[in-house]
């Protein structure tokens, strides 16, 4: 600003010394640069806070805390301009894009700020971080099906943000292999699980069978083979027991049918025997007796009317023996055959009886004799009545018929048969 001095100063002036000084030289805004006086300018009544010289004849600079226009300032905050701030250290107005993060910036990478998103790191012209596979944020518009913010290839998620799935050759997650293809039958199934016995999918040329369970007495054993007479293991409702072997004359045969025992009775019976049924009580109530194993199980070999050994047993694989244990017939085809490996002689405690009468009325065949042969259904004990006997220590045809019929009035042996 200009200085006025008033008129009676300057009369004052005239009349004072020239050698004497002026008290009014270095005053600020009298348009006089004075260095001395520790002005850095003076432009008089051009000063100003917001000129290039100030009130305090200041030279204008950038963080004097005044904002100079024509310093082309947009502000100026003294000590607190900060590149991080609003004002920055030239001065000027902060901004996304200008390189610096300021408050309420998450970045701010200048020129390298950029949009659209392109699925790399980086910043956006927004300054906000750039969206990219491994942010963690899962962005179906960049195609992304999953971001678990790593770049770890066996989990999950890829490092390119796709869903694992089994099949795709890739071993990740909870799978123990991926071969890259839906072959269910080789060593890697489709649930990409190493394929093992028991999971019900067969391994081709590793497993004859694969049941997926745990029941050893099934078609398919454990081990994933088949079932067989012979390899140890009782399958359930197909065989009645497996030793592991295919020996015959061990007790369990090579059709895996185990023994049927067959003894005569200890005592002679009239030929009234009550039919078929009542013959068959006979036999169970000797087998009880003599403490044989599943008296239930006993038959004896008789026929008439109604039926006959051909019709009314039911094995047909089991081997033949004695209470002793001497071979009578390897199955029933051996034992129908016209010819015994043994006779039927002992009893069910072990005695032999040798040659004695045996009610039959049976072919070797183990069919009916014919109508008129079986003592009026064992019913009848008499003369009139006919039926064929057979011998007890023959092997031939005779053990079940004899070459003649016999009339029903003698008594006679029942042969019992473990059915």
């Amino acid at each position: 600003m200009r200085v006025f001095i008033p008129t009676v100063a300057l009369l004052l002036l005239s009349f004072t010394s020239c050698t004497e000084p002026n008290p009014y030289l270095g005053v600020c805004g009298n348009g006089v640069y004075e260095a001395d006086a520790g002005e850095e300018c003076d432009d008089g009544a051009g000063n100003g806070d917001a000129a290039t010289c100030s009130m305090t004849c200041r030279i204008g600079v950038c963080g004097d805390g005044l904002v100079q226009p024509e310093l082309s300032e947009d502000c100026d905050e003294g000590n607190q301009n900060s590149n991080n701030g609003a004002c920055d250290l030239n001065c000027q107005f902060t901004f996304c894009g200008d390189g610096f993060v300021q408050p309420g910036e998450a970045c701010d990478d200048g020129a390298s700020n950029r949009w659209p998103a392109d699925g790399n790191p980086g910043c956006s012209i927004f300054c906000d971080p750039l969206p990219f596979c491994g942010d963690g944020d899962v962005q179906p518009d960049l195609g992304e099906e999953c971001d678990d913010a790593n770049d770890v290839e066996d989990d999950a998620c890829t490092s390119e943000c796709k869903a694992t799935a089994c099949g795709d050759g890739l071993v990740q997650g909870a799978e123990e292999c991926d071969d890259g293809n839906d072959v269910d039958g080789d060593g890697c199934t489709n649930a990409c699980a190493y394929a093992a016995c028991g999971d019900g999918i067969l391994h081709e040329g590793q497993e004859e069978c694969d049941d997926g369970n745990d029941d050893n007495g099934d078609d398919c054993l454990t081990v994933c083979f088949i079932a067989e007479c012979g390899d140890g293991v009782l399958h359930e409702g197909v065989e009645e027991c497996d030793d592991g072997n295919t020996t015959d004359d061990d007790g369990c045969n090579s059709a895996c049918m185990r023994d049927r025992t067959v003894f005569v009775s200890d005592i002679m019976y009239e030929a009234t025997l009550g039919g078929l049924e009542g013959a068959d009580d006979l036999c169970k109530t000797q087998a009880a007796i003599h403490d044989l194993a599943d008296p239930a199980r006993y038959r004896a070999w008789l026929s008439d009317s109604t039926g006959s050994p051909s019709t009314r047993f039911t094995t047909r694989s089991a081997r033949y023996v004695s209470t002793q244990g001497s071979t009578i017939a390897d199955n029933w085809d051996d034992l129908t055959d016209g010819e015994l490996t043994s006779p039927i002689l002992h009893t069910a405690d072990g005695v032999a009886l040798g040659n004695v009468p045996l009610w039959t009325g049976t072919t070797p065949a183990g069919e009916g004799a014919g109508e008129g042969f079986y003592c009026e259904d064992w019913t009848a004990g008499d003369e009139e009545h006919m039926t064929y006997y057979g011998g007890a220590d023959h092997i031939d045809t005779w053990w079940t018929q004899l070459p003649e019929p016999s009339d029903c009035y003698d008594l006679g042996y029942l042969m019992c048969f473990e059915d």
